[in-house]
């Protein structure tokens, strides 16, 4: 029975050799032919090696091209490289994991989970299962499992911290019922990073979320004090302003959370946010 280390090191022999045959065997053989002067053979070698090359390296020029779309916010083009480079023979963990995270991105909860399924009894490094178990995290999250979401977070979070893990966990737990634990695990991921912006706001949201609206307010007041680029910290901060009345702020900075990028994974839609506005715009007073 192989290891988990006896695996790793076979698909770190295979990249060796892949790695030699591309950037040492195959430039050594033109080079040759090009000296002796076998220009028809060179031409011919050439073009064996540039096909090769280019199949080898298709999986990660549809993920290059996935990159592209997606910091363009165009996450259906995306969608589309990221299957293409998953759907390849022998493509790889870190492949899927990416192709999961798109999913996500683009709203195919449903999808994703089953991508997770296909992919649960491969084998995966430590960095690819937590990758692998944030993903499916954040997928039961948004298909309304939140309850097992906080599990497999709180599995993950036992073993393992980073930012963009906390700024996940932080916000799944400000959807759960227990606001305790999600006031302990946002100040906790605020000690590990306190310049990170996602982190900031789950706790001043969870600072609302508890009542202590004061506190959640000096806190977005420090976070806003520059541009953002994401919707959910001008939404949560103006929830805080109308609890205390000002309702005029509120929408402003409801309004400037529209101009934001939105996604799959952002927790307010832009159909949520335009409802709050006009219910405000039409005097209603307290949100409900």
């Amino acid at each position: 029975m192989n290891t988990n280390s006896e695996i790793e090191k076979k698909i770190n022999r295979k990249k060796l050799l892949i790695n030699i045959l591309l950037f040492a065997a195959f430039p050594i053989i033109c080079l040759v032919f090009a000296l002796i002067g076998k220009w028809l053979v060179f031409g011919i070698v050439l073009l064996i090696y540039l096909a090769i090359f280019v199949y080898i390296k298709l999986e990660n020029i549809f993920l290059i091209q996935t990159g592209y779309f997606d910091k363009k916010g165009e996450l259906q083009k995306a969608l589309r490289p990221a299957y293409k480079a998953y759907k390849m023979k022998n493509s790889s963990m870190d492949t899927a994991n990416i192709f999961i995270y798109m999913l996500l991105k683009a709203g195919k909860y449903d999808k994703a989970l089953e991508i997770t399924g296909e992919n649960r009894n491969r084998y995966m490094t430590e960095d690819q299962h937590i990758a692998f178990s944030s993903n499916e995290a954040l997928a039961l999250w948004k298909t309304g499992k939140t309850e097992q979401s906080v599990e497999l977070f709180d599995k993950i979070a036992s073993k393992f911290e980073s930012t963009s893990l906390y700024v996940s966990y932080g916000t799944v737990l400000t959807y759960s019922e227990d606001l305790n634990k999600a006031l302990q695990v946002n100040k906790k991921a605020y000690q590990y990073n306190l310049g990170s912006k996602g982190i900031k706001d789950n706790l001043a949201y969870t600072y609302f979320l508890i009542g202590d609206t004061d506190r959640a307010r000096r806190m977005y007041d420090e976070l806003l004090s520059e541009p953002l680029n994401f919707p959910d910290a001008y939404y949560n901060a103006a929830l805080v302003y109308c609890s205390q009345g000002d309702y005029d702020e509120g929408v402003r900075l409801m309004k400037s959370a529209l101009t934001k990028q939105f996604n799959g994974l952002t927790a307010v839609t832009k159909e949520e946010i335009l409802e709050k506005i006009d219910y405000l715009n039409r005097g209603q007073g307290a949100l409900v």
